[in-house]
């Protein structure tokens, strides 16, 4: 069976390659006469942005870890409840830790003074502006803190945005080959290979701010709601392509 095996094995690695067909259009090998180029479009808009996105917090401290846990359990059962009841509002929750914080920050195990201290985030987010401020104006009554509060663009807005671009850019591509092709005497143009940059998205981080603890008194004092208003963001995309120009 190792003969046979060794035998077949020779046989095949002794076998011709199969012929390739020839193949103008690689970058490699074109035809005579032919020229190939690098051409470049850059498409460039500005959109108002449409999301807009509050990050808010709530926080609590104590020295029994379960009155910590509690406390931020209610109130966050409490803005949720008010959350979901916006529906033009989607509500997501965040990060929620509980830790053992000494409020002396000393060395000294004599002179601590260890507390429990916890936080859990509320992220909401919507276009419609008017019905976000007003849910956000109700969260800092209940006693949550605003941690950020900015504008971006949605991901709807964005892909339309950019398939009306691609077809922009694509047309100015077009030209370019067009009259490159002309000034050097060419009269077909061919592209060969084309690549799409989508450059940055319209995305923004929130702009976080250090989050502000609230007493109770503060809590129940009447607050007024949040605003924003929305700005613009830049969106590119470029287009480039190898472009075969032949007489």
């Amino acid at each position: 069976m190792r003969t046979i095996f060794i035998f077949v094995l020779a046989l095949i690695i002794a076998l011709p390659a199969p012929t390739q067909a020839q193949d103008y259009k690689t970058l490699l090998d074109i035809p005579e006469g032919s020229t190939l180029i690098n051409l470049s479009a850059t498409e460039r808009v500005e959109i108002e942005q449409d999301l807009l996105i509050a990050n808010l917090s709530f926080k609590h401290e104590s020295k029994d870890p379960k009155v910590v846990q509690d406390k931020i359990n209610t109130v966050m059962q409490k803005a949720l409840d008010k959350a979901k009841s916006v529906t033009s509002v989607k509500a997501i929750t965040q990060q929620y830790y509980v830790h053992e914080y000494d409020r002396n920050r000393s060395k000294d195990r004599s002179r601590r003074d260890m507390v429990w201290r916890g936080q859990q985030g509320l992220q909401i987010k919507g276009k419609k502006a008017d019905d976000l401020l007003k849910l956000a104006g109700e969260l800092q009554e209940l006693g949550m803190a605003m941690n950020g509060l900015s504008y971006s663009v949605s991901p709807e807005l964005l892909e339309e945005t950019r398939n009306n671009m691609l077809e922009d850019a694509l047309a100015k591509l077009v030209t370019k080959a067009e009259r490159t092709a002309k000034t050097l005497g060419k009269k077909e143009t061919e592209f060969l290979q084309i690549n799409v940059d989508m450059g940055r998205g319209g995305y923004q981080q929130p702009h976080m701010m250090r989050a502000m603890s609230m007493d109770a008194g503060m809590a129940q004092e009447s607050m007024a709601a949040p605003v924003a208003a929305p700005g613009e963001s830049t969106i590119t995309m470029t287009v480039s392509a190898n472009a075969l120009l032949s007489d």
